[in-house]
Formats: structure tokens, C-alpha cells, sequence
């Protein structure tokens, strides 16, 4: 019987490739490996169903560091099967909340989650890990990753959560976004900043704006013009003049969306 296919790869740029969960019908986010002269760094980890740290050393014989965009599950999950990572020090504390997911539930939902042809074959291995406690370097704005023949900088672009940052690859012009700014960016969580602090945010990657050419995300793939879209869409919301669509939110309360969905992308994004 083959083995579960637990990611797939897809070759992005020079030594850069888009990671996702490939057992299932759609991968609940994205990931990135980004490989350099000393060492390939891997930039968020998905939900922790299989095990990335593996895949990843078949794709680069360089050691793997782990750096994430922000401390949401859908993108720290994988986290555990390394000994430590890097993440903004304003996301350490939310990501402290994460741990305590065992090993039993994660394979419960790959079942859940799985394409049929898989579910059965789906077994409490090495595929998943506990969420346990693991060393945590906190990052800042204007931190630098320097691979060795490549730098990766951080420019910090809180709003999602406080501590949500943006990854500048300056040898491939790719800008890794996380959830920092998305066709819909969500604020809608207790640990979400204000809007007027996610503004202050977004006019910092403004500045950086000449630096890129794409935006690679969490779960989407945009131009550098998104960056000029947010940040009008969110002066309408400070304004009082945006479209304030009433919807049901992520967490199941009240929202208001600044914009109404429109096909192929969001209307202002």
C-alpha cells in the first residue's frame, strides 16, 4: 500500500517552494521553504497533520529553522515536531494557548478531514506529535534572517494578531504574508489589534512596498498592489465609509465586513 501523501510541494522561485496538505481536498493553509547557502528556512507550519520537519529534509539537505507568521493554529500547528522557533514576541503568549492538543485529537481530525481513499489508512505514528511546550527566540521589526546567500527581513505588520509579521525574501522579490494582509483580513478575534493600529501596520509594509513584487500568504497568493487596496479599504472603515457588510464571523458571532465578496477576489480586498 503506498504511504498517505501527507504534502505536496510546488517549486516557487530559486530554492523556494509552496508546501501544502496534499491528503486532503483542500489544505487549510499554506506554507513556504525558503533554502539558503547554510540553511533552508521554513516559514509557518500548517495544522500539524503529518509530519513537516520529514517532508521538508526531502526537499533541501540543508537543517531546517522555523520561523511563523503569527500564532494561529492553522499555521503553528506543525510546529511540534521541531525543537524550536522563531516568532514575533508579541504572538509568545497566544501561541503558549496552543499547547495541550494531543497527539490522538490531531489524528482524529486527519480521518475527519482525510480524502476516502486515505481514512483508513490513517494511524496514531510519527505522522502526528502532541503540542507540547518548545523553545520560542522572539523576532522584532527589522530582524534579519541571513541564510548565507540570502536574507529574509521581518517587518512587523500586527492586525490579525498583535504580533503578525510579513517576511521579505530580498534575492526572490517574494513578500510571505501569513495572514498580515489578505484579500480578507480578519480582526475580529480578543487578541486582534484596533483598526487604527492595524492602519499604522499596514503604512510600515507600505514602505517596504518597493521590496516586492508578490505576496505569498497563508492561504492566498497576491500582487504587491494588495498592499495599496488594504490600506484604502481600511481608511474607508476608519472613515465610516465603507460598504459595513453584517455577517456571521470565524468565530460565530456578528461581523461587519468592510467590503462585499465579489467573484475571483474581494472588492477592495
Amino acid at each position: 500500500m503506498a504511504p498517505i501523501p501527507y504534502f505536496k510541494a510546488e517549486k516557487i522561485a530559486d530554492g523556494s517552494w509552496m508546501i501544502k496538505n496534499a491528503f486532503v481536498e483542500q489544505s487549510c493553509a499554506i506554507c513556504y521553504l525558503v533554502e539558503g547557502r547554510d540553511y533552508a528556512l521554513l516559514i509557518d507550519s500548517i495544522i500539524g497533520l503529518g509530519n513537516l520537519k520529514a517532508f521538508c529534509e526531502t526537499l533541501t539537505d540543508k537543517p531546517v529553522r522555523l520561523v511563523n507568521t503569527h500564532a494561529h493554529s492553522d499555521h503553528v500547528g506543525g510546529n511540534f515536531h521541531f525543537d524550536e522557533c522563531w516568532l514575533h514576541h508579541r504572538d509568545i503568549g497566544l501561541f503558549q494557548t496552543c499547547v495541550g492538543v494531543k497527539k490522538e485529537q490531531l489524528v482524529e481530525m486527519a480521518r475527519q478531514t482525510a480524502l476516502p481513499e486515505y481514512r483508513d489508512q490513517i494511524e496514531p505514528d510519527d505522522n502526528f506529535a502532541d503540542w507540547k511546550a518548545m523553545k520560542v527566540y522572539p523576532l522584532y521589526d527589522g530582524d534579519v534572517f541571513d541564510l548565507g546567500d540570502r536574507t529574509v527581513e521581518v517587518v512587523e505588520v500586527g492586525g490579525h494578531t498583535a504580533g503578525s509579521i510579513v517576511l521579505i525574501d530580498h534575492k526572490t522579490r517574494i513578500a510571505y504574508t501569513g495572514d498580515a494582509c489578505n484579500g480578507n483580513t480578519l480582526l475580529e478575534f480578543d487578541h486582534s489589534l484596533p483598526v487604527i493600529s492595524y492602519m499604522r501596520n499596514l503604512l510600515r509594509l507600505k514602505e517596504h512596498q518597493q521590496e516586492f513584487d508578490q505576496m505569498y500568504g497563508g492561504h492566498e497568493i497576491f500582487d504587491a498592489s494588495l498592499v495599496d487596496e488594504a490600506i484604502e479599504t481600511v481608511a474607508k472603515v476608519l472613515a465610516g465609509t465603507d460598504d459595513r457588510c453584517e455577517r456571521t464571523g470565524i468565530l460565530g458571532g456578528p461581523v461587519l465586513y468592510a467590503a462585499e465578496k465579489v467573484k475571483d477576489g474581494y472588492e477592495n480586498r
